[in-house]
């Protein structure tokens, strides 16, 4: 998994995450990392980050009959959104890692041949490909275990900390 290499389709679950750890500029600014027109136009807003950051985002346009799937799709799968399922056709049709935050959408698309991806693995990954150093990113993750809002598993949240501080020590 590269993150440079795949567009990366995004929800706003992992925009917010990412928005809450200080790094939604870093990850908006990868050249490969698009969201839906739709989500764009009807669900970022101040609430998910910071507008100026947020009007800096690639948009990958649907098409109608993408779109069409989506909607098909969200009445046989109830407990998913059409913009959920958007997400899932766009990355499917594009070959795309799917950037969600959302449970039951990673089941779906991971049972349906999507490659998944979660905020904790964006920021390792970030680390990994020199877009932000591992101090920067275990900052990141003190931030998102502290914000109350955040959905990630402090324990998993706390797992990325040790991860990288050892890496830290470990080329020191």
């Amino acid at each position: 998994m590269n993150i440079t290499e795949k567009i990366i389709i995004t929800d706003t679950n992992i925009i917010t995450d990412l928005n809450n750890a200080g790094l939604l500029e870093e990850f908006i600014t990868i050249k490969n990392v698009y969201v839906s027109d739709l989500i764009k136009a009807d669900e970022l807003n101040s609430k998910t980050g910071n507008l100026n950051t947020l009007k800096k985002a690639k948009v990958i346009i649907a098409t109608e009959k993408q779109v069409l799937e989506a909607v098909n799709l969200s009445l046989i799968n109830k407990k998913l959104s059409m913009y959920d399922l958007l997400n899932y056709v766009l990355a499917r049709d594009n070959n795309c890692l799917l950037a969600t935050g959302d449970n039951r959408l990673k089941q779906y698309a991971e049972t349906n041949d999507v490659e998944v991806i979660r905020t904790l693995k964006i920021i390792k990954l970030m680390t990994t490909h020199g877009i932000i150093s591992k101090e920067i990113a275990i900052i990141s993750c003190q931030k998102l275990k502290e914000n109350p809002r955040t959905r990630i598993p402090i324990d998993s949240i706390e797992q990325v900390i040790t991860f990288l501080t050892k890496e830290l020590t470990s080329v020191s």
